[in-house]
């Protein structure tokens, strides 16, 4: 009689550890779900600061999750912008950009920064982007390993900026772009002042 009665016992606990385990799989899915997605925005330009100027001068968010082979729309708003997108090494973070850049107390103080000669690494000690100095590059325009370019210079030509929404209802540009290869990418602004003066980047991770 012992024996019999054991077996339901050992049945309902086997029964939890799949339900709890069930349950612990689910909540992760679902972990992943809140921050993972197959199609995400990034507003290239405030969305609330549209006349320029340092405060419009950012990427929102800075840091987007995307399934590999879901795309990015980019709404532009603001003047003077212009996308391009980099591979990095996945532990790159932004205090790593930020430290190659125009210091700022709270603003970049140095008048020139913008214009000289810059070589962006990742956290490996990759080489990112190779800025050159303006003159005669005015876009931060390194295409040795870039994956997408909207204001690429030809010869001493720089290439026109995007239009932006404006403070007058005016909608910007809408770009969509599809990565198809996991991994971690940085998006900067191809306006020298705006990236290497007033840190307009952003990250996109892409996971499998």
């Amino acid at each position: 009689m012992h024996s019999r009665r054991s077996l339901p016992v050992v049945s309902v606990t086997f029964g939890l550890t799949v339900a709890l385990s069930l349950t612990t799989i689910a909540g992760a899915a679902a972990q992943e779900d809140r921050h993972t997605s197959d199609n995400v925005i990034v507003n290239f330009g405030s969305p609330t600061n549209l006349t320029g100027g340092a405060p419009n001068q950012v990427v929102v968010p800075d840091e987007a999750q995307l399934r590999k082979g879901g795309t990015v729309t980019f709404i532009v708003n603001g003047p003077g912008h212009g996308v391009a997108i980099y591979p990095v090494s996945k532990n790159t973070t932004r205090d790593d950009i930020t430290a190659q850049l125009c210091a700022h107390n709270p603003v970049c103080g140095d008048t020139t920064f913008a214009n000289g000669d810059h070589t962006i690494v990742d956290g490996k000690g990759n080489t990112v982007i190779v800025t050159g100095t303006n003159p005669p590059l005015s876009r931060v325009d390194d295409g040795t390993d870039r994956l997408l370019a909207t204001s690429t210079q030809t010869g001493i030509v720089p290439g026109p900026f995007l239009p932006g929404t404006m403070a007058d209802g005016t909608a910007g540009t809408r770009l969509q772009f599809r990565f198809e290869k996991s991994g971690r990418y940085l998006v900067v602004c191809m306006n020298r002042g705006h990236y290497l003066a007033n840190w307009m980047f952003g990250f996109v991770t892409v996971e499998e």
